[in-house]
């Protein structure tokens, strides 16, 4: 776990909790303090959905521990009963997410009652309540997350590493010599499965935790290109183990001007609104098809190579079609 902010918010969140427990003659500011802990959560509607649950259970929880313990205390089949009741009622209400601390509130107060059982109940709802309250304001008044920069961070690094990868690439399937560091390939996949991370988190910080049509386009479909053209750099890499040289002088030519237009057009994804995009996305597609058309018809012109040829313009279709979405191309 790094260290970051959200481990100085927790720390802040407890003494402030602490503070005020004291500060308002609360008997036992433990319960304040571990419901502040527990709702403090890495985004904002994960702080309010802790939150929520905790508050249902521990409301449920204090209704049915002061009502069984009305009947009897510290009795085992009373208390055992009144634990099924209780995540009866709750499975009913389907807020099963607060079945472990309803019984966690019902069994301190039907086993270790301290006192009259209806306060002792209200006071578990009160501190429960305080603290998740001093959690949620903590977690929005001091550094409230940010991870939609950060998500644009990483797409930045993701699409950067995609394009110089995809020419190192098919500079390796041209030339048997060249080669490409498999370090470069996980460490984009490390790039993308961190995105992914923050695209979820980001989709949460809306309290409803719906994402809206905009956070999709902007980021959820833009993440699922990066994953697919970074499978198919792969698989084109995969790819050049098996062809056999030397290339036709024709193969080479036509496979080196593809490298450079479907290149040209992946690097453009760091600028999207570059006016020549359209066109190049244009002689990209029609030179993948000049080069399938030739292989289909000439058997000279691929030699034993066909199935590879075929099979490489098709990741490079891949990658073409990841970047002009990216892009937005119609």
């Amino acid at each position: 776990m790094k260290f970051g902010w959200r481990i100085v918010k927790t720390g802040v969140a407890v003494c402030l909790c602490v503070f005020i427990a004291q500060l308002l003659h609360m008997e036992y500011p433990f319960y304040s303090a571990i419901a502040t802990v527990i709702a403090l959560q890495a985004t904002m509607a994960d702080s309010f959905k802790q939150g929520v649950n905790r508050l249902k259970g521990t409301f449920v929880g204090a209704v049915f521990g002061y009502l069984f313990a009305l009947v009897a205390i510290n009795n085992p089949l009373w208390i055992g009963l009144g634990i099924i009741v209780t995540f009866a009622v709750l499975n009913y209400m389907r807020w099963n997410a607060s079945m472990q601390i309803a019984s966690v509130v019902f069994i301190a107060i039907t086993l270790n009652i301290m006192g009259e059982p209806l306060n002792y109940a209200f006071n578990r709802f009160i501190d429960t309540a305080l603290g998740i309250s001093i959690a949620f304001m903590v977690n929005w008044l001091i550094f409230p997350p940010k991870y939609k920069e950060q998500v644009e961070n990483t797409f930045d690094e993701a699409r950067d590493q995609v394009i110089k990868i995809y020419r190192h690439v098919f500079r390796a399937v041209l030339d048997s010599e060249k080669t490409v560091r498999k370090e470069s390939i996980q460490n984009l996949n490390d790039t993308i499965s961190h995105a992914k991370k923050l695209v979820t988190l980001s989709g949460k910080e809306n309290l409803r935790g719906k994402t809206d049509e905009t956070f999709r386009l902007s980021y959820v479909e833009p993440l699922k290109r990066l994953e697919r053209m970074s499978f198919a750099v792969e698989q084109i890499l995969a790819l050049r183990k098996g062809w056999i040289r030397p290339f036709s002088a024709e193969l080479e030519r036509d496979l080196t001007k593809l490298l450079s237009e479907s290149f040209y057009l992946l690097s453009l994804i760091m600028d999207p609104k570059a006016s020549v995009a359209p066109s190049i996305y244009l002689e990209t597609t029609e030179h993948i098809t000049l080069i399938h058309n030739r292989i289909e018809t000439d058997p000279s012109y691929s030699g034993s190579n066909k199935g590879y040829l075929l099979e490489l313009l098709h990741w490079v279709e891949e990658i073409t079609k990841g970047a002009s979405g990216c892009l937005r191309i119609d």
